[in-house]
Formats: C-alpha cells, structure tokens, sequence
C-alpha cells in the first residue's frame, strides 16, 4: 500500500498505471521463505517523506486513510528493515539508504547520488522472526491470491500499477492472476438521465472465487468509479440475496462515467452528484448485476422452484398459498434455497394471508362498510381453500405411509427370502413400546388396519399385561396392541363396550403349530384380560371394567401360509371373506370375533377405502 500510495504521488491519481511494484520472495538454500523486498518506482523518500517517516506522530497520510503506524508492524515481523530510496530534488536525484529498528527509526543512514531513472523505493522486510515466517505460504501462487484477495478492489478498477512477484526464475504478473482466476466477465453500456443531462456509464462486471472477494463488509460489492479509481462502495448481498454465489463465488462490479470523473472529489471519496442522480446510477447498475448474473439466478430459481413443488405435493396445505410454483419461487429470496427454509416462508405466507383476510374482514364489520359481503366471502373462501389444502396433506400422508407400509412387506433380503420382523410392521401401523397418552392422533395409523381404530379412547402398544390390567395371571405377556374402546370422546365403564387386540406376525412366516399360532395366542390374552376384571392405565389409573361379558375383536395380521391354514382348520372352523385373503369367526367357547388378514389384504383394503381421495387431489 505504501508503494501504491508512493506512485500516486509521483504519477498522480489519474495515471496510476504508470505505477510499477515488484515483490521479491527471499527464500533460504533450502527453499524456506524468508520474507519479501518490495521495490517500487513511486516519489521515494523525500525529506518531507523522510521526515514523516521518522515522526510517530505523522499526519502525512490521514486524508488517505493512513493512521501512521503501519511501519511499526513491520518491526513486530521483522527485527530491522532495510531501506533504499532514489528521489528527485531540484532536478537531481538522490539516494538515501538506511535501517529501520525500534532504536532508531533511521540508523545508519547513508546519502549518495543517484539517476533520476533509478527513482523509487525498495524496502526489504527478511528475514522474518521463525513465529511469523512459519505462515508465509509456500507457493508464489497461493502469495499472488493472497495479495489479490486484499487489494482487489484495484484490480476491478481500470487502471492500477503493475504488481509484480518475482521467485527464482518464476514471474507472476498480479493482473494477470486476476484475469486467470475471473470465472466470468462482462461489460454493460447504459444512459441515464441525470439532473445536469444525460450522460453513458459502464458497468464492468467480474465473477471471481469467493476466495479472492474484497469481503470488507460483504462478500458482493459494485464500485462507482473515476478516473479508474474506486471512490464508493456498495454491497450487493443483500441486492443479490446471496453472500456466496453457487457457495464458491463473489461478484465484483466497477462503474465508470464522465459524469464520475468530473464530480469526484479531490480524495477520491465522495461525488458532488445529488443524493437522487447517485440512487438512480447505482439502481440502474444492480439491474445490470442481475443481468451479468442471470445464469446462476437462474439455476437457483429453479432449484427454489423444485423445492416448492416437493413440499406442496408433501405438505398440500400449501396448495391455496402456491397455486403457482413458479411464481412463489419468484418471489423468494435468493438465499432461500433450503427446504426448511423454504418451508418456512410458506408457512409464514399462510399466516399472512389468513391474517390479512380475517383483518379485512373484522374492518369491514367494525366501520359497516358496504362491502362487508365481499370481504365476508373472501374469508370464508379462504378458510374453505386452507381446510381443503389441510385434508389433501391428510391424504398425501395416507398414501406416503401406505407406500412405506408395502416396502415394509418386501424381502430383507431376497437372496435368503428372508422377510422383516413383524416389528417393523407393527411400528409403521403404531409406534412400539408407547400408549395413547404418549401419542396425538397424527402419531399412529391404526386406519390402516380399520378406520374405526383410528377413534379410540385409550390403547397400549407392546406393553406387558401387568402394565394394562389389574393382577394378570402371566404379568409378562405383551399384546402388541390392546385398544379398551373404539369411541373418543365417550368413555364410560360399560362393560359391553368391546376391547380389540391386534396381533401381527412376521410376513410370510410358515412354521406354525398348534401349540405355537397367533389364534392360541389371542386366546390367551383375552382369557387373562378377563379374569382380571379390570383395565388400567399405564400409572395404575382405572380405566374400566371387564367381565365374562366383555366382547372381545382380536385381529391376527398374518400372511396365510399352509401351516397358519393348517392351524386354522383345526381351530376352526373360518371362512373367507369372498374375493379377499381375509378369513374369520366368532369363537364361542371365549366369546371372541377373530378376524385374520394377509398384509397384502391389508394393504389392498386400505388402499381401497382411501382410492377416492388419492384420485381427488390426483395422487391415484
């Protein structure tokens, strides 16, 4: 920065590309980097300079943004700095060489003649303390990214000095690094009408690795420029809705105008242009940021698109806030690209319009207005359109388990036709080892069995006995499903009010017995329940009563293999369910209705009972 502020000064602001830099990596025999010379062909120290220089104190550079210290890090890095130094008085040229230490900001100087091309400075900061020289990098290119990354706003200007670094025999030219890594460039024309006339601007756009961005206050920035000169600085994140662009990039643009260079001010940091003719330059260059950029504002356009489709078809109470996909996604931000995200603003959209509706509505009533009828009928049409897209998420939800449901009847393993453990079932249908108390009627899919057992009032899911009813004679057994009643909402301790078990057995299984079968089980269970006499709940509440009485539906989901048929013949007799693979009978002798299913009958009847809604919102 000195030596860019040194050319300055002897070029002027204006043709600061006469400027030359060339950075010296000093490296040990070993190839360790020891630190840089850094030689430039600006004003050189002067006595003015000189004098600067030496006081702490200095307010040379203030108009500039210096603070005067910056000379002073050097000795933190460095134990002395060596200084050579060509300059121009009264027409001669004269050199100046010494050392910088904390001692003695200017010990054992010398004085000499010179050329006058030979002017410039050259500061040599090596070698560097071990703690610091550990952090050079070790590549010339990586130091070249460094240097962009901190001095890129010259390089999206116009005209800047030639930086140089020199290492052995590689030279690496700074700009062009920055045209190697630009991943895109492009300039825009345009004309605008100012309140001192009409006036053409160029909006020079650069795409580059994010790496490399200015990131002083944000990752994207738009320059407004003079004389190839930066003098402000906008961000453009919040325009852009993105910090990174495609998680790697950063836009860089430099808006350049005659009308620029002659309102800038003498330090290059405010313009003389209306607050007004300022907005309307810099809101006529974001449009063209947003053209420069459109390829990847598309891309995430459509992404944001996609997401929204996925999560109406997923969560349909979304339908009446989404109509249109495309022109939701329009309209979100272009950070939002998360689904949660994404997910979020519809559900805030929804209230939104629900609250602007209702407030409409509450308006026209409070102050009698004369179209309280239409805003009446917006409400109410737009409470219809919301329940609507509530029952289609219902019914999306339906079909969604139902698939996980069939999955779930599949080989584990295909080449051993080995099935999953009826557990896996069971959880699908309702979740294992939990009660009504610890579940929401959203929590379970008992429907997929019977929609009746998707209105109960109290059930356990694979809890033993002693956990269910009042002394059982085997504490230990687990039912995997007891439901005491079937009617939320009505409970009472009736004890004709039936209880109904569910029993489910590993798909395809074929190893059944009369000893060992699911029928000789829910016989065992009910038997048990009866004689305890009573229900309970998990925390020893009573629920209700049971007597010898008490109806009892027990239903084995089973696939019916030759053994099951077996067993059922000999326990029986049952009949099908014509045109199903349902069988059942009323057993006298425990005054029990079984009711035995295959998955695939199941799963067909479920499939059944929902079609007319899956074909209602066109899920069928």
């Amino acid at each position: 920065m000195n030596s860019i502020q040194a050319i300055e000064e002897r070029f002027g602001r204006d043709h600061i590309s006469s400027g030359r830099i060339q950075i010296e990596i000093v490296r040990s025999d070993a190839g360790e980097c020891l630190g840089f010379k850094i030689s430039d062909n600006g004003i050189g120290f002067n006595e003015q300079n000189l004098e600067s220089f030496v006081r702490m104190d200095s307010q040379k550079k203030v108009l500039i943004g210096g603070k005067g210290v910056g000379r002073l890090l050097w000795l933190k890095v460095v134990d002395s700095a060596r200084i050579s130094s060509v300059y121009e008085s009264n027409g001669e040229a004269k050199r100046v060489v010494f050392n910088f230490t904390v001692d003695d900001p200017i010990s054992d100087i010398q004085r000499t003649q010179a050329t006058l091309a030979e002017i410039g400075t050259s500061v040599a900061l090596f070698p560097y303390k071990d703690v610091y020289a550990k952090s050079i990098p070790r590549r010339a290119g990586t130091i070249a990214s460094r240097i962009l990354a901190h001095f890129i706003s010259y390089f999206v200007n116009i005209s800047q000095p030639k930086i140089e670094i020199h290492d052995d025999s590689e030279t690496l030219d700074l700009f062009d690094q920055f045209t190697e890594v630009t991943e895109r460039d492009q300039d825009f024309k345009f004309t605008l009408p100012l309140s001192e006339g009409e006036f053409e601007f160029v909006c020079h756009c650069f795409l580059l690795p994010k790496s490399i961005s200015d990131d002083e206050k944000s990752t994207n920035a738009l320059y407004l420029g003079a004389n190839g000169r930066a003098v402000k600085r906008y961000e453009m994140d919040a325009v852009l809705g993105l910090k990174a662009i495609d998680g790697k990039y950063a836009f860089l643009g430099y808006v350049e105008s005659e009308i620029l260079n002659r309102t800038a001010n003498e330090t290059r940091t405010e313009f003389s242009l209306s607050d007004d003719d300022l907005e309307k330059i810099v809101d006529a260059a974001k449009e063209r940021v947003k053209q420069f950029l459109s390829p990847e504002i598309t891309e995430i356009r459509e992404r944001q698109k996609a997401v929204v489709a996925t999560l109406r078809m997923e969560h349909p109470r979304f339908l009446s806030v989404a109509r249109d996909p495309d022109e939701f996604a329009a309209k979100l931000h272009l950070s939002m690209q998360q689904e949660e995200e994404v997910f979020v603003e519809l559900s805030r959209q929804s209230l939104r319009d629900y609250r602007r509706r209702k407030n409409a509505f509450l308006s026209s009533v409070k102050k009698k207005l004369p179209d309280i009828a239409k805003r009446a009928q917006e409400y109410v049409s737009g409470l219809q359109d919301e329940s609507v897209s509530s029952l289609a998420e219902y019914v999306m939800k339906r079909k969604l388990i139902l698939e996980v449901f069939e999955e779930g009847l599949k080989y584990a393993s295909i080449e051993e036709r080995k099935s999953e453990y009826e557990e896996v079932v069971h959880d699908i249908v309702c979740p294992l080892k939990s009660t009504s108390e610890d579940l929401n009627y959203e929590d379970h899919n008992l429907w997929i069995i019977d929609d009746r057992l998707a209105f109960f009032s109290y059930f356990n899911s694979d809890k033993p006995l002693k956990a269910q009813v009042a002394a059982p004679a085997n504490p230990h057994d687990r039912p995997d499903m007891t439901i005491f009643d079937a009617s939320l909402g009505f409970q009472n301790n009736d004890c004709a009010q039936p209880i109904t078990l569910i029993e489910f057995k590993r798909p395809k299984r074929d190893d059944y017995t009369l000893e060992h079968n699911p029928i000789t089980q829910v016989r065992k269970y009910v038997k048990d329940i009866r004689q305890s006499g009573s229900a309970i709940k998990f925390d020893g509440t009573p629920l209700r009563q049971i007597d010898e009485n008490t109806p009892f539906v027990c239903h084995i989901v089973a696939d019916v293999t030759p053994t099951l048929k077996s067993v059922m013949r000999d326990l029986g007799p049952f009949h099908q369910k014509v045109g199903s693979g349902t069988w059942y009978r009323w057993d006298d002798a425990y005054r029990i209705f079984i009711e035995i299913s295959s998955f695939k009958d199941i799963l067909d009847s479920a499939k059944l009972r929902n079609r007319v809604f899956f074909e209602k919102i066109g899920l069928a």
